[in-house]
């Protein structure tokens, strides 16, 4: 009798374990961030360019599928066409995703880029973060640079595969990437929740009845 109380114990807490697991909510991972404390960035028009192409490349610090790009625009024409790209011997790849980015006037604020496609980021992992300018876009808008001393100036030039870093002793752009990370056990659907409640409960009464005869 004692063999199958604990057995009804074993069964018990293994039972709570999948159930408060499959009600653990997702969290947020950070895959790359340079902004200051409280999201912050140097707020000037330092980078702007009237070249076709204005870019900053970063290593991962975290791997994971991307949520969103948060980095501070300012454009008088819109929308700016932002694309997220692999590595190629030291320039952009491959496109991972783009957008077309309504940015605000001066003096501009922290624009959030959803994903749509959600592509996986590797850890330690060089990519791109690339600006296509418009005719009417050169000098007309600027990328706000970062307040933590991270340096590597601006990546410029005519054409995708020839850029050139530009004021290397310069802060980059303010950029930050995040990630949702899925839970460890994904969550049921809500109709199988009720059935797993309803087994608890009996395995739990399973097992008062064992102690009684104890």
């Amino acid at each position: 009798m004692q063999l199958r109380a604990r057995h009804a114990d074993s069964a018990l807490k293994a039972l709570l374990i999948l159930v408060f697991a499959a009600v653990i909510p997702s969290w947020a991972d950070t895959l790359y961030n340079n902004l200051g404390p409280g999201n912050t960035w140097i707020v000037n028009r330092e980078w702007e360019t009237n070249f076709n192409f204005m870019a900053t490349p970063f290593v991962t610090t975290g791997s994971g599928t991307l949520e969103d790009i948060m980095t501070p625009l300012f454009s008088l024409n819109n929308p700016v066409d932002l694309g997220l790209y692999t590595d190629s011997g030291g320039q952009p790849g491959s496109l991972l995703e783009d957008w077309n980015v309504d940015a605000p006037g001066f003096p501009g604020i922290l624009t959030a880029i959803p994903s749509v496609q959600n592509p996986f980021l590797s850890a330690d992992t060089q990519y791109w973060i690339v600006i296509s300018v418009t005719t009417a876009q050169k000098d007309r808008l600027a990328w706000y640079q970062n307040n933590q001393g991270i340096t590597g100036g601006l990546w410029i030039g005519s054409s995708l595969n020839g850029l050139i870093e530009a004021e290397a002793g310069m802060a980059i752009p303010a950029i930050q990437l995040n990630s949702t990370t899925p839970s460890a056990v994904p969550e049921p659907p809500s109709g199988t929740l009720l059935p797993a409640l309803a087994l608890l409960w009996i395995t739990g009464a399973t097992r008062r009845r064992f102690r009684l005869r104890l």
